[in-house]
C-alpha cells in the first residue's frame, strides 16, 4: 500500500465501538498541518483496496482535516476513489452541481430527514454514498449514521414474528405527491419530476421509473397518490461473511404508516421501538468544512438533524 502513512487514524467525540474493537466511524486524518489536495487524491488513489476493505469492515469512513473546499475538489475526490457512478433515481429534490456531484436533499434545513438507506425501494441501489461539507452549519445539521444490522438484531429480540414477516413479505408504502413543487416538502411535485402536466403521461413515466407501484389515484387538487411496494425489508448481502441482516425498510419515514406485504398496517408500537433503538445505536457526525464522509449503503442508514442556515453538504452515489 503506497502512501498509507498519509492517512492517520483519529477519533471524534461521538462514536460506537464495534465487536472487534474498531471505532464507528473510522476517522482518517492527514499527518501534518498543511496537506495538499494532490497528496490527498494520491493517497486515495493508491490505497483503494485498503479503503474498500475498511469500508466493508467498519461501514463508515470520515476523512477530516484535508483541504477540500469546493464542488470541484469534491468531484476530484469522488473520481479518485474509483467507484462507478450510480444514477440518482430517488424521490428527493436534488440538483447536479458538477460532474458526479449533487446537492444533498434540498428539504428545508429546519426539518429533519429520518433514517434510511439511499434508494431503498429499488432492487439496484448505490452501495456507497459519499458526502462532502462545503459549508458547515452554525448549529445542528449533523448527519447521523447507524449500523442497520444492529437494528435488525434488536428488533428480532422484541418482535421475532414481525421480523420473519418483513423478511418474507416486505412492506408497502402509501405515497402522495403534490402537483407542483412545495418548498416545505421532501418530494418534488409530479409535474417537475416527470416533466409533464399530463396525468396519463405522468402515470406512464412513473410506471417506467423502476418504482414498484400500484393503485394510482388522483385528487381534485391534482395530487397523485399510489402504493409503493412491496419493498424488500431486510437484506442479506451476497458474499458477506457475517451474513448480516440489514434493516432496509424505511418504516420511520414519511407521515404515513407502512403496511406489511400482505396488507395489515405496520404495528405502531414496533415503529416506536424502532425509533428508540435507532437513536440508541446511532452516531451524530458534526460537520467541519472539508469533511468527506463515505458510507457503505448496504449496512449503514443515515439521517439529517435540523439546523440553522447556512448549511451546504454535497453528495455522490456509487455502485
Amino acid at each position: 500500500m503506497k502512501e498509507l502513512a498519509f492517512l492517520e487514524q483519529g477519533r471524534i467525540s461521538q462514536k460506537q465501538i464495534l465487536e472487534d474493537g474498531s471505532l464507528f466511524p473510522m476517522v482518517l486524518l492527514p499527518p501534518d498541518e498543511n496537506p495538499s489536495i494532490g497528496s490527498f487524491l494520491n493517497a486515495i488513489h493508491h490505497n483503494r483496496d485498503w479503503i474498500d476493505n475498511q469500508l466493508k469492515r467498519v461501514g463508515v469512513l470520515l476523512f477530516r482535516g484535508f483541504p477540500l473546499r469546493s464542488a470541484s475538489d469534491f468531484n476530484a475526490a469522488v473520481e479518485a476513489f474509483g467507484w462507478e457512478e450510480h444514477p440518482y433515481l430517488g424521490l428527493a429534490s436534488r440538483t447536479r452541481i458538477e460532474g458526479r456531484v449533487y446537492t444533498a436533499n434540498e428539504a428545508p434545513l429546519d426539518q429533519p430527514i429520518k433514517f434510511h438507506h439511499e434508494m431503498a425501494m429499488f432492487d439496484e441501489f448505490p452501495t456507497k454514498l459519499i458526502f462532502f461539507c462545503e459549508i458547515a452549519p452554525p448549529e445542528g445539521g449533523q448527519t447521523a449514521i447507524v449500523l442497520s444490522h444492529k437494528i435488525t438484531q434488536r428488533m428480532e429480540q422484541r418482535y421475532p414474528e414481525l421480523v420473519k414477516k418483513l423478511e418474507k413479505e416486505g412492506v408497502t408504502y402509501p405515497v402522495s405527491v403534490p402537483q407542483e413543487d412545495d418548498p416545505q416538502s421532501f418530494i418534488k411535485g409530479w409535474q417537475s419530476r416527470y416533466e409533464t402536466d399530463n396525468k396519463q403521461e405522468a402515470e406512464r413515466r412513473l410506471a417506467n421509473s423502476g418504482f414498484p407501484v400500484s393503485k394510482i389515484t388522483w385528487a381534485d387538487d391534482g395530487r397523485m397518490s399510489f402504493e409503493m411496494g412491496p419493498i424488500v425489508s431486510i437484506r442479506t448481502v451476497d458474499g458477506d461473511a457475517d451474513k448480516r441482516k440489514a434493516w432496509f425498510n424505511p418504516s420511520a419515514l414519511g407521515k404515513t404508516t407502512p403496511m406489511l406485504g400482505d396488507g395489515p398496517l405496520f404495528p405502531e408500537d414496533a415503529i416506536e421501538s424502532f425509533i428508540q433503538i435507532i437513536e440508541e445505536e446511532c452516531v451524530d457526525i458534526t460537520w467541519e468544512v472539508g469533511d468527506v464522509l463515505v458510507l457503505d449503503n448496504r449496512f449503514v442508514q443515515h439521517a439529517r438533524r435540523p439546523s440553522t442556515p447556512p448549511r451546504r453538504v454535497l453528495a455522490a452515489f456509487c455502485k
